[in-house]
């Protein structure tokens, strides 16, 4: 296998960029530019210079819709949305993966694996009536996180001692009942909030006080590299609740990596 530079990963994630962005048009489904990468596009016109990964958010009614066709309307078999719900992928969000690759990531379990990805997070209607959902999705979102991860790696001694007294007790857990699990008290929380004029990204843990107003995700194209691709309106607001001071560039030391190998199959 041919290792993987970052720069290979980040070609190949514009690849699968390009393939989402060719697969929504022609379907009418609506997606995003979100986090990382809608601050690359706005702060550096692409990627963070030191992050190689790229995500985009939809609304759940177009999240589904996704999940649902992607592979049946995609235009090559190399790229492939996983999820848990078919046990090709041990997260609770979806993704799409180039099949022609592989990642491991250095802080899940050994035998995970998965392709270089772009990942989908869904937004769900929230409002604060469904607080005490949102906490009991935040405790088994915190056994799925000792469920799935290594138990040998941490950042620093006390969280591999907190893992190696965890693990055990939560290692011999399903992980895609788990991530199914999330993903059902998610949909509860959209279902019930459907007048509400916020929405959350439940799965990836974000607190109440990061819900966005709908009325910024108006969809507008934008620069990413030397692609085109889909971004909310209201990028300015949804980048402070993410990050505050967002126009400013974080120092060397503060810069978040992700620890992954990936390589060409």
């Amino acid at each position: 296998m041919e290792r993987l530079t970052v720069d290979d990963m980040k070609f190949i994630e514009l690849e699968i960029m390009d393939e989402i962005d060719c697969v929504c048009q022609a379907h009418g489904v609506q997606y995003f530019l979100g986090y990382g990468s809608l601050l690359g596009a706005i702060r550096h016109g692409g990627f963070i210079p030191w992050d190689d990964d790229m995500d985009i958010v939809m609304m759940r009614d177009q999240y589904e819709l996704l999940m649902e066709h992607f592979n049946e309307w995609r235009t090559t078999e190399r790229f492939k949305l996983v999820s848990y719900r078919d046990k090709s992928s041990i997260y609770q969000f979806a993704k799409i993966v180039d099949t022609t690759t592989v990642v491991y990531e250095n802080f899940v379990g050994k035998k995970a694996s998965t392709g270089v990805w772009v990942d989908i997070f869904p937004l769900e209607h929230y409002s604060d009536k469904s607080f005490s959902l949102l906490k009991k999705h935040r405790r088994v979102g915190l056994v799925r996180s000792f469920a799935v991860t290594d138990p040998t790696t941490g950042s620093n001694v006390l969280i591999k001692l907190i893992k190696h007294m965890v693990c055990p007790f939560v290692k011999n857990k399903d992980v895609f009942e788990l991530a199914r699990k999330l993903d059902s008290i998610a949909v509860r929380i959209n279902d019930e909030n459907t007048q509400a004029h916020y929405v959350l990204d439940v799965l990836d843990g974000s607190k109440p006080t990061q819900a966005y107003p709908i009325a910024s995700f108006e969809p507008i194209r934008m620069k990413f590299e030397n692609r085109i691709y889909s971004a909310p309106s209201g990028y300015e607001d949804i980048l402070t609740l993410q990050y505050g001071d967002w126009r400013t560039p974080p120092a060397e030391s503060a810069r978040l990596v992700h620890v992954m190998e990936a390589y060409r199959l």
